[in-house]
């Protein structure tokens, strides 16, 4: 065990508490023991300590209500703080199992009580993620104020250990059904979209139809990626919804436009207004006759782009100043400004992506090759390179191409790792988001994006409704640039390496991406060979390499 990361762990208990207002250690009872008022003081000696936890088990069993689970929480933390201070087995299993009693009971302490065992069985196990994901379904049922700001202290201090989408999006969905909902009306049960586009740029729907949700619908939190002339703002939702697109003109000087968002009979419990900065200065909530409309205040005129992604569902509000992209591709041979590049290194942090036969992880060669064509990019192309990870950190697809838009880049390069149930299976490929044209590619962006299918397809077939001909031809050249790259790249020691050419699949991680973007899958990391190749440092500078000559391909108008 990670004995660092546990005793970080378990500063929650503190830290989280003090977030909430101190709601984890609630008074004792007059009749508790003095020392217990005081439940963060120096701990007693041991025998003076497991007498004091034994003590209050006892008056816990012949007291009752609130009395009783006060006396039962104060010997479980007593438990807890020895387990901390000596790593006995017996104590951490005694805390557990006195949390385990309190939760059979009902009310605001039981909730606590469950908060304070997901902590402690994380540390136990050095498991952040698991923590995230117990704190999250607990949040998600909570019934008093105080719980559930107590749920959020959790996840806040945990962020960067969040799980990967479709593992909220189940907690959701299961939430979901026992309000009321349909258990079978998952995520993705929308099936289709119908698209409208105007002058400020598209807006994909859902096309419901029968899937319609039978139980409530609740937003659950907001995300936010601002910046000086673009941002995004995405809506995490219960459950596949209707929702309405509208803009309110600026008033005077001193009220810009506003966008707003109808999302129809959700429901919403939380902060009403989330401070972004720049294009958007903030981001409103407010209740509804039929729903809750979300309102981004923004700083200047804009376009926008309004769509969802299926698993889980949540809306994606995405605007820019200026015009709709729409360049149109060059006279061939016509040269193409590439200023700016964004290598986004696939996976990170808690999230390996996928891992060979012998335990590469895919996060780590995507980093590396990143890190070895940026500086190539630089010197010798002159281009300014950014990385959406620059470390072993966990980024939200939702943030990946926010970042690219951010950062104005010229071109969106996604790095990462094939991989497939058939350990034969070999080459590199690349894609772009488009309609997929067969099953194996809606197989690898349905890993990629940690969802099904049929949710990969769906944004396929939406995004390619809105998509203009001439941001798809850009995207499609920098493909098959990069897989002639590779080729030739590889051709003098790896000339085995299959070429899988270019194909096209919905990717959530190149969606509303404002630039071409391509997504590279180098080498299928399941394949001993391959993973044998890509654990070299001669491999990954060829693949580096190859992304190189890409950009300068592509920016000569190859």
């Amino acid at each position: 065990m990670d004995h660092r990361r546990s005793a970080w762990l378990g500063s929650l208990l503190l830290g989280a508490a003090a977030c909430s207002g101190g709601a984890a250690s609630p008074a004792p009872p007059a009749s508790a023991s003095p020392r217990l008022d005081a439940p963060h003081a120096v701990l007693p000696p041991r025998p003076e300590a497991v007498a004091e936890a034994d003590a209050l088990a006892v008056q816990a069993s012949k007291a009752s209500g609130d009395d009783a689970i006060r006396f039962t929480r104060r010997a479980a933390e007593l438990r807890t703080r020895l387990w901390r201070l000596e790593r006995r087995e017996p104590d951490v299993l005694e805390a557990l199992e006195l949390y385990r009693g309190v939760e059979q009971h009902s009310g605001d302490l039981a909730c606590l009580a469950q908060l304070d065992r997901a902590v402690l069985e994380g540390e136990l196990r050095a498991s952040p993620a698991e923590t995230y994901a117990h704190a999250y379904r607990i949040k998600a049922r909570a019934e008093t104020p105080e719980c559930r700001a107590r749920a959020e202290a959790v996840l806040a201090t945990l962020v960067a250990f969040r799980p990967l989408p479709n593992v909220l999006a189940e907690i959701d969905r299961q939430a979901g059904a026992r309000d009321g909902g349909a258990a079978d009306a998952g995520p993705s049960a929308a099936g289709s979209a119908s698209v409208r586009v105007d002058a400020h740029g598209p807006v994909v729907v859902p096309a419901l139809g029968a899937s319609r949700p039978t139980g409530p619908v609740r937003i659950t939190h907001v995300e936010r990626y601002g910046g000086k002339d673009t941002a995004r703002v995405v809506v995490f939702v219960t459950h596949p919804t209707l929702f309405e697109v509208g803009f309110i003109p600026a008033e005077n000087v001193a009220r810009g436009p506003r966008l707003y968002v109808d999302i129809e009979g959700a429901g919403y419990k939380g902060a009403l207004e989330h401070k972004v900065g720049g294009l958007v200065e903030r981001v409103r909530l407010g209740k509804r006759d039929k729903g809750t409309r979300v309102v981004l205040d923004l700083s200047a005129p804009v376009v926008r782009k309004v769509f969802y992604l299926p698993e889980p569902f949540r809306l994606v509000i995405d605007v820019a100043t200026g015009s709709l992209p729409g360049t149109p591709e060059p006279a061939a041979g016509g040269p193409r400004a590439v200023r700016r590049v964004v290598l986004d290194p696939g996976h990170g942090g808690h999230d390996p992506g996928a891992v060979g036969p012998a335990g590469l992880r895919e996060k780590d060669v995507t980093l590396d090759v990143a890190h070895r064509a940026a500086p190539i990019l630089a010197r010798e192309l002159g281009v300014s390179t950014l990385l959406t990870r620059d470390s072993d950190d966990f980024i939200p697809l939702d943030e990946r191409a926010a970042r690219a838009n951010a950062f104005q880049a010229d071109l969106f390069v996604s790095i990462h790792c094939n991989a497939s149930e058939d350990p034969s299976a070999r080459g590199f490929m690349t894609f772009v988001l488009d309609d997929a044209k067969d099953a194996l590619a809606s197989s690898i962006a349905a890993r990629e994006n940690a969802a099904s299918a049929a949710a990969a397809a769906e944004l396929a077939n939406a995004m390619s409704r809105v998509l203009e001909p001439s941001a798809v031809s850009r995207s499609v050249r920098l493909a098959e640039v990069l897989q002639k790259s590779t080729f030739a790249s590889l051709a003098t020691s790896y000339a085995d390496e299959p070429d899988g050419g270019v194909k096209r699949a919905g990717f959530y991680v190149l969606a509303g991406a404002r630039m071409p973007a391509v997504l590279f899958e180098t080498s299928f990391i399941s394949n001993p060979v391959g993973e044998s190749r890509l654990n070299t440092g001669d491999y990954r500078q060829k693949l580096a390499d190859a992304i190189v000559n890409a950009v300068r391909a592509y920016r000569e108008g190859r």
